[in-house]
């Protein structure tokens, strides 16, 4: 299961999720949440399903996936029933169970998805392809179907194929020089063969040759459209004679009492479900539902009550360890066994060594899963940062190795490189001195030819030599075209008779065949005609019954929503049972932890918390009811003495300004500063 949630949390931190979990982040995600991861990863193949999941109902939310997962080919581990209550409550093991199955795949579920919109046939009753134009729409649609996939890999197969401005540059250079080429060489077949004697003759057979072979392409066209005729004429021959034989069957001794005799039946049948079978069957569910309900109802048992339970369950085992300790010391005593004392004191000391043993093993457990968390978490971070796995002792030494022989090889091949680089400046400084000589050379020759009187000489002597190569090897080319051309004449009439030899043969196969077709279809339009008086003296008579019908199965459809419903509030209901046995479970635990799990441990520990909060609230509420009316009075003397202290300023403003204006008196208080 490690390995699943390690690759599952492996592809979730890549792109396009980015969703940066770790073991223990993970581990602590809610059913919700979960489920919301699970339609990350839906919506991210197809957008449709880009949906809050706390906006949507369970059922809507079960439903909408398990169809996405049927178009993607999904076949869970579970049933259907389990694995729809494990959609809509979210169960880890499901979920990641889904997710490990579709992360590898994403991209591949995605092209699925995209083409599952288009490819998924839809399903036609046979007797309503008994109709031309619905088998004719339907062959039409199965058509489309098949372009729609021709397409779709013409398309895929270009998306492979990435081409760049530059390589598509070099094709057209290419295919340009080609072009130049074909050009030079039809010029020089031309000239060649327009020295021939029968050319005509051998144009006309190449034209005859040519209308032969596009007649014999067409001939094999006709020939597989004919086959394919006859094989469609031969099916829905097949097909009509089935329907004819069953009606003929069905009709031989069929009356029109027999008929509505029948009809009556069936409908007495569905009547009596509706009326007695299915309200029975609802009546049951809906009892089984009520039960379940009133369980539900009633008040559950809180931690504190497993907890006193499981506290007076211990204080009775001691108890009853402690008297029949008792009781044996008496035996002993009344024995006289002192040996048997001393093992029985030996035993108490080896259990409870055990018990502290056990307990440390827990506490080293314990401390492991914290280690092995602490590596994985260290591994992710490694392998978010680009390194794989760290090296060994071993491991490292032979890199470092490795690293040294490259660097020798490096430091040889160097110096072979420079060797060769000297080695070519002296090449290319002999060549330079030897075309100098050459230069000089050819200088001094037409001096000399032209002191003679023969200048040109050595050029005309070299062109002559060029122009009889060129001659013979454009006399050799002649006489391999001349040759090429008569065997090709030769193999263009053997092949005009062979090919005469094979169609002779297939149209005589043809003419038989043509026969038959016209004999199927003259069949065909009888059965047809034969079939369609049937057709319209039945509908008559059916079309009376089929209101009725149509409102029965309305009734039924009805009824069947209900039980759905019924189905999926029982589903619930089981849900609620197990959460009530899970409780029942940690209750009767021994070890407090587990205790803890349990939902009214939960609940009784937040009302505790909240309890304690409004404690604390109603104590600061006190303090400050306590301390307001002092607090007022305190903040009116405070306002008061602001008041006066204001007045105070106020006055002594005024003061100041009426003696600046009147001046400095004589015999005034010698305390006042004159500037």
């Amino acid at each position: 299961m490690a390995e699943v949630i390690k690759l599952i949390l492996e592809h979730l931190n890549k792109p396009p999720f980015n969703k940066n979990f770790n073991m223990i982040t993970f581990d602590k995600l809610e059913p919700l949440q979960v489920l919301q991861v699970l339609n990350d990863v839906f919506t991210y193949i197809d957008d449709k399903n880009r949906k809050d999941l706390r906006e949507e109902l369970p059922e809507e939310m079960a439903t909408r996936m398990l169809k996405f997962l049927s178009l993607l080919n999904y076949r869970p581990e579970v049933t259907l029933e389990e694995f729809q209550t494990g959609i809509i409550t979210g169960d880890r093991f499901i979920v990641q169970a889904t997710l490990y199955w579709i992360l590898p795949r994403v991209e591949q579920l995605k092209t699925r998805a995209y083409l599952g919109k288009y490819l998924v046939k839809i399903d036609v009753p046979e007797e309503i392809l008994q109709d031309d134009e619905v088998e004719k729409l339907h062959e039409e649609y199965l058509e489309y179907l098949e372009q729609f996939k021709e397409v779709h890999k013409a398309t895929e197969a270009l998306k492979s194929h990435t081409y760049t401005t530059a390589d598509l540059k070099k094709d057209i250079s290419k295919m340009e020089t080609e072009y130049e080429q074909i050009v030079k060489n039809i010029d020089r077949k031309k000239v060649k063969v327009e020295s021939l004697e029968n050319l005509e003759d051998m144009m006309e057979a190449v034209t005859e040759l040519r209308k032969e072979q596009e007649r014999q392409d067409s001939f094999k066209e006709q020939k597989l459209s004919i086959r394919a005729s006859i094989q469609t004429a031969d099916t829905q021959s097949n097909r009509l004679m089935h329907q004819l034989r069953e009606l003929r069957s069905t009709s031989g001794n069929l009356t029109v009492q027999t008929l509505m005799q029948r009809l009556e039946d069936e409908y007495s049948t569905i009547k009596r479900m509706v009326e007695s079978t299915l309200p029975h069957e609802i009546e049951q569910k809906k009892k089984s539902c009520l039960n379940k309900q009133k369980v539900v109802l009633e008040p559950a048992m809180t931690d504190d009550d497993l907890r006193k339970l499981q506290a007076d369950e211990r204080t009775a085992q001691s108890q009853l360890q402690n008297l029949l300790q008792e009781k044996q010391a008496r035996e002993d005593d009344d024995r006289g066994d002192e040996k048997l004392s001393m093992f029985r004191k030996q035993a108490t000391m080896i259990a409870r060594k055990k018990q502290d043993m056990k307990a440390a093993l827990d506490s080293a457990r314990e401390q492991l899963a914290e280690a092995e968390a602490e590596v994985n978490e260290k591994k992710m971070e490694m392998k978010k940062s680009g390194i794989d796995r760290v090296l060994t002792g071993n491991e490292f030494k032979a890199y470092v190795a490795q690293i040294k022989s490259k660097g020798n090889d490096y430091k040889a091949k160097r110096s072979q490189m420079t060797e060769l680089r000297a080695e070519v400046g002296v090449l290319l400084r002999t060549s330079d001195i030897l075309q100098a000589q050459y230069d000089s050379i050819k200088e001094i020759l037409m001096q000399k030819e032209k002191e003679k009187g023969i200048s040109g000489y050595s050029d005309a002597q070299d062109e002559l030599l060029k122009v009889s190569e060129q001659k013979g090897q454009t006399d050799e080319q002649k006489g391999k075209v001349l040759q090429d051309m008569s065997d090709m004449s030769n193999k263009l009439n053997q092949m005009i008779a062979n090919k005469k030899a094979q169609l002779n043969p297939i149209i005589k196969e043809l003419r038989p065949l043509r026969a038959e077709a016209q004999e199927l279809a003259r069949q065909h339009k009888e059965i047809k005609s034969t079939y369609d008086r049937t057709a319209a003296q039945l509908a008559s008579r059916i079309q009376s019954l089929d209101d009725e019908v149509g409102s029965l199965r309305k009734t039924a459809q009805s009824e069947q929503t209900r039980t759905h419903f019924l189905h999926h509030s029982m589903a619930l209901l089981k849900i609620q049972q197990r959460r009530a046995e899970d409780d029942a479970e940690y209750y009767r635990a021994r070890d407090p932890e587990q205790r803890k799990l349990s939902q009214r441990e939960q609940i009784l520990a937040k009302m505790g918390e909240a309890e304690a909060l409004k404690k604390d609230l109603r104590d600061q509420h006190k303090d400050v009811a306590d301390k307001q009316a002092p607090n007022r009075v305190q903040m009116k003397v405070w306002s008061d003495l602001q008041q006066i202290l204001k007045l105070k300023k106020e006055l002594l403003a005024k003061q100041m300004q009426q003696a600046d204006a009147e001046g400095p008196k004589v015999g005034a208080d010698e305390n006042i500063l004159i500037l």
